[in-house]
């Protein structure tokens, strides 16, 4: 039978590891469209009246089944009913949709199995 002080030997560093862990999660990174944005941010302090761009897309918000990142019961998303594009803020929907429709952008073609980085 082994003896309370190896067993605490042995286990001692598996619980550090696991509980520096838990006090410090990793980050993931996740994909955010800075420069789409700031484009945004430029056409917009230019005059462009973005929210009032003609064109196909629109802001919208996908509900939830149940919360989500931050408890949120939506997810603020850009579209033009057939692509749909997450962002973090409603009023950042609101600019891409402007900045899409007026640059004249009818559809997104995605690139396949392309990845961050690439």
């Amino acid at each position: 039978m082994r003896s309370r002080e190896h067993i605490s030997d042995v286990t001692r560093p598996v619980l550090s590891s696991a509980i520096r862990h838990q006090r410090q999660p990793p980050m993931h990174m996740r994909y955010e469209p800075t420069v789409v944005y700031m484009l945004a941010e430029q056409a917009r302090s230019h005059g462009v009246d973005l929210p009032g761009a003609a064109g196909p897309w629109h802001a919208a918000e996908r509900r939830l089944e149940r919360p989500g990142r931050r408890s949120l019961s939506v997810i603020p998303v850009v579209t033009n009913e057939q692509t749909e594009v997450m962002v973090d803020t409603l009023e950042r929907a609101v600019d891409v949709a402007g900045l899409l429709n007026w640059c004249g952008v009818h559809e997104l073609t995605p690139i396949p199995a392309l990845a961050p980085g690439e």
